[in-house]
């Protein structure tokens, strides 16, 4: 953060006798340029101790809480819709990874550091798990673009996003909102405050509860107990599948002569639900505001807790084996089949292809054989643009649960002298988390996971902040501790005809990391001003792990590591630590022409390790070096026609080292290995607009765009692949391919993504307000590996998969609201539709081609609409 920029950890409070007694959210500036309350609010977190301003060199875009309200943000991942240049993707419920400007970390694995600082109330969030919690009685939500290179807080590559709860002000009040919609959703979120001793202590109560039942139909749900019921071609020694598993069954002695019969009966379990992807989460937390009489002390404490309790996310699949043939060894195509199974509606599509193509009148077998080949090819083209024409259908053979229970709470103390002021955070956080996860969308058992982990954090935040009135310069220090503790087991399952062999792994990682700063504000010249502040950061992790094949019990042992001409290496010590230091630091210079600023700044910004805990025999205990990055930006800041109009635009330009990419590595005859690697050079440049317009009283209009370039510029990746031989004397070879992805567009980076909201209030006195709103976002075509969509390629160093396999084509989502405001403002009652068209889209993808053969996406929700009632006391 800049030099002499607000604590992350929140903004300094007022002093007793600048204070009615009470502490009311971040105060927003009385200088022009804020707009007033009705309009969505373009902030920046302002010099400590003077709130929020739009004076300061950060690109920032800030949203309240009737307008999280609006959109039906549900928690952090939904606000990057309406967010230039930031791209949040969920895995499930307790997982998520964040990208701003191009700058993120797609690694889904417990112990993953991104490249984005998330903070809850001036605590930052290091763990994944920790950082998707439901969002409820917020006052704000910010989110910062750029490097966190100088300042307070974790040192971060890609940017921060700050979410500010309501304070207990000491007054009594209320509030509730309830919606009710589609698929039984039921969101509720109230608060209650209180004092308790007058102008001395003071309470806030909160909450939040979301429900949803699935929405994703499961074909092998509802399935007869394994026994006699799943005979029913009793002539036939092969029972028929339930769900269009292959090659897995259960044998079954035939209860009638003669006795010696063994039936092969489908082995899926009994009693799988008929549909999944449900929601069931809840979060509550409780302050106490303290204001020791005659001090000039003041102390805050929150406590926190929430949990999850659903099925495990699944999504749909798309097998990538086949017989379409470019050269001899060449096999595979996107639609094809995944260890055996592939999707009724594929199949059925195909065959509908096929027929419009003119296949059952072809005159001979050549021809058959090549209007199939077309077909297929057509139908690669339709399923990586939109997916199959049942997206929320599938057959699972695991419904297992996600749960995770979380808790935690802070103590702030802050103090204001004559000469400085003083913040203090101390916060612990804590998870336990188990998972059941069909990670490969089918009725087989490619690769399940069982995973068990917990986790806690302790922080320490300290600031201090002063001013040196004679020479317009304003100071700030201070130093942020970090230390953690994960423990982490799976169980892998890959059993099946893929060839894929079970994994046990199981890891403790212990961290703690220390950033020392300083910095100043100096308003050198009436219109100028200039920030610098610099930033030491330390990080120290000790890994210990083990991972064995079968199922063997753990040992002290880490792992057996296989050669590419498949020797078996023993197994080695699995125990390693480190410690890794850099400075980082920035540098600004403001000059305001009163209702313009504008400003140049350059940031350095430094991510830490990460060590690689989701990787196979070849890639576990592996480390990616730190990520450093040099930013420079230009940005102005400005208000017009009396606040009717509020403009903020930026231009930037990165440079990295060493930039983390998260990969699947797809290694022939392994399961697909989760790792993070270095690419030595990436580059990305782009833009930002946000405006709101009044252009008549009561019209809101808000616009933001966002437009980002961004390459790899040396990125090669060794790979193993599978090598038939050139006759049948000739056996396969295993042998390492280097795949070139340089040049390559970053993943997670739409090109252009545009967003804007319109909202009117057609005010009828005593009879109340009528609201309509309308919000929009389009996003550009996205990628979500480094491959631009294609996927790795195969033996022939052929890509054989089309154009958006492993990413999203350009797509619209709109969202409507038409709200009714009581008279006094104490009551609203809204009707609300979101994806009004009903887009099918895939919010992530992930391939899996080579090793088991298929690529598995997730797909966000369809239409949904519902009523909203809001109570305010």
């Amino acid at each position: 953060m800049s030099a002499g920029r607000d604590v992350p950890s929140g903004e300094v409070a007022p002093s007793r006798a600048e204070s009615d007694g009470s502490e009311s959210p971040p105060e927003r500036a009385a200088s022009p340029g804020v707009p007033s309350e009705d309009i969505e609010e373009i902030l920046v977190r302002g010099q400590a101790g003077q709130g929020i301003s739009i004076d300061s060199a950060d690109a920032v875009t800030s949203f309240g809480a009737e307008e999280l309200a609006a959109l039906g943000v549900q928690d952090v991942s939904d606000v990057a819709k309406y967010t230039p240049n930031l791209e949040i993707r969920t895995a499930g419920a307790t997982t998520a990874t964040f990208f701003i400007r191009g700058v993120g970390l797609n690694d889904f694995t417990a112990n993953a550091s991104g490249a984005v600082a998330i903070y809850r109330d001036g605590v930052a969030l290091n763990l994944p798990a920790l950082q998707l919690g439901q969002l409820f009685d917020l006052e704000t939500l910010d989110v910062l673009r750029g490097p966190q290179g100088s300042g307070p807080g974790r040192n971060a590559t890609g940017g921060a996003i700050l979410s500010y709860s309501r304070k207990p002000t000491g007054d009594y009040g209320a509030n509730v909102r309830a919606d009710y919609g589609r698929f039984g959703f039921l969101d509720v979120e109230g608060a209650v405050e209180a004092p308790i001793i007058e102008d001395v202590l003071s309470t806030r109560l909160a909450f939040r509860l979301t429900q949803r039942d699935p929405i994703v139909e499961n074909g092998c749900g509802g399935a007869p107990p394994i026994g006699p019921e799943r005979i029913t071609v009793p002539g036939s020694l092969f029972q028929p599948s339930i769900c269009g598993e292959a090659n897995r069954y259960a044998l079954l002695q035939n209860p009638s002569p003669p006795p010696n019969i063994l039936y092969r009966i489908s082995d899926i379990p009994a009693g799988l639900p008929d549909k999944m992807n449900d929601l069931d989460t809840w979060a509550a937390r409780a302050q106490l505001r303290f204001l020791p009489p005659e001090s000039d002390f003041e102390f805050l404490l929150n406590v926190h807790g929430g949990r999850v309790d659903q099925l495990a996310r699944v999504g749909e699949v798309i097998g990538t084996a086949g017989s379409i043939q470019t050269t001899p060894r060449t096999r595979g195509f996107f639609g094809g089949t995944s260890d055996g199974y592939r999707q009724p509606e594929i199949r059925a599509e195909e065959d509908r292809l096929y027929a419009a193509l003119g296949g059952p009148e072809a005159s001979n077998r050549e021809e058959r054989t090549a209007i199939r080949t077309r077909a297929r090819l057509i139908l690669g083209d339709n399923l990586a643009k939109r997916l199959d024409t049942e997206p929320y259908r599938g057959d699972y053979n695991l419904a297992g649960p996600e749960k995770q229970d979380s808790w935690g709470g802070f103590i702030r103390a802050d103090w204001e002298g004559e000469f400085f002021q003083v913040v203090s955070i101390s916060a612990f956080d804590r998870y336990e988390r188990s998972r059941l996860t069909d990670a490969d969308y089918t009725p087989q058992v490619i690769f399940e996971n069982e995973t068990d982990d917990d986790a806690w954090q302790f922080t320490q935040d300290l600031a201090i902040t002063g001013e040196l009135t004679d020479h317009a310069l304003q100071w700030n220090t201070g130093a942020y501790f970090l230390m953690e503790e994960l423990d982490y087991q799976q169980i892998a399952r890959t059993e099946g005809g893929s060839g894929l062999r079970p994994l046990t792994r199981a890891y403790e990682q212990d961290t703690w990391s220390l950033g020392v700063y300083a910095g100043f504000n100096w308003e050198f010249l009436d219109d100028f001003e200039l920030l610098a502040g610099v930033r030491y950061n330390i990080e120290h992790k000790e890994y210990t792990g083990n991972l064995n094949r079968g199922n063997e019990p753990l040992g002290a042992i880490c792992f057996e590591r296989v050669t590419p001409n498949g020797t078996v290496l023993p197994a080695q010590d699995c125990l390693d630590s480190g410690t890794w230091s850099a400075p980082t630091g920035s540098v600004s210079l403001t000059y305001d022409f009163e209702t313009v600023l504008v400003y140049a700044k350059f940031n350095r910004g430094w991510k830490g390790p990460q060590y690689n805990s989701g990787g196979g025999s070849g890639a576990a205990f592996t480390v990616a070096e730190p990520e450093t990055v040099d930013a420079f930006e230009f940005g102005l800041k400005g208000t017009w026609l009396d606040d009717r109009i509020t403009l903020t635009a930026a231009v930037f330009h990165y440079n990295y080292s060493n930039y983390q990419v998260f990969l699947s590595q797809n290694d022939a005859i392994t399961p697909p290995s989760r790792i993070v690697v270095n690419a030595r050079d990436a580059e990305l440049y782009g833009a930002e607009i946000e405006t709101t317009v009044e252009p008549v009283e009561r019209l809101v209009v808000t616009a933001r765009v966002g437009w980002i370039e961004g390459e790899f510029q040396d990125f090669t990746q060794s790979v193993i692949r599978n090598i038939p031989g050139q006759d049948l004397f000739d056996p396969p070879k295993l042998i390492p391919v280097e795949e070139n992805f340089t040049g390559n567009r970053l993943p997670n980076t739409p090109r252009w993504k545009i967003s804007g909201i319109a909202e009117y209030t057609w005010d009828f006195g005593r009879w109340g307000s009528l609201i309509p709103h309308y919000d929009f976002v389009w996003t550009d075509d996205n990628f979500f590996d480094q491959t631009e969509g294609l996927g790795n390629r195969n033996a022939d160093d052929k890509l054989f998969m089309p154009e958006y396999a492993i990413g999203q084509r350009a797509y619209w989502l709109h969202n409507v609201r038409l709200g009714y405001r009581s008279p006094d403002g104490r009551t609203e009652v809204a009707l609300w539709m979101r994806n009004v068209t009903d887009e099918v889209y895939k919010t992530l993808a992930f391939n899996a081609a080579v090793a088991a053969s298929l690529v598995g996406n997730l797909v966000g929700d369809p239409r949904t609409y519902g009523v909203s009632l809001s109570l305010r006391w």
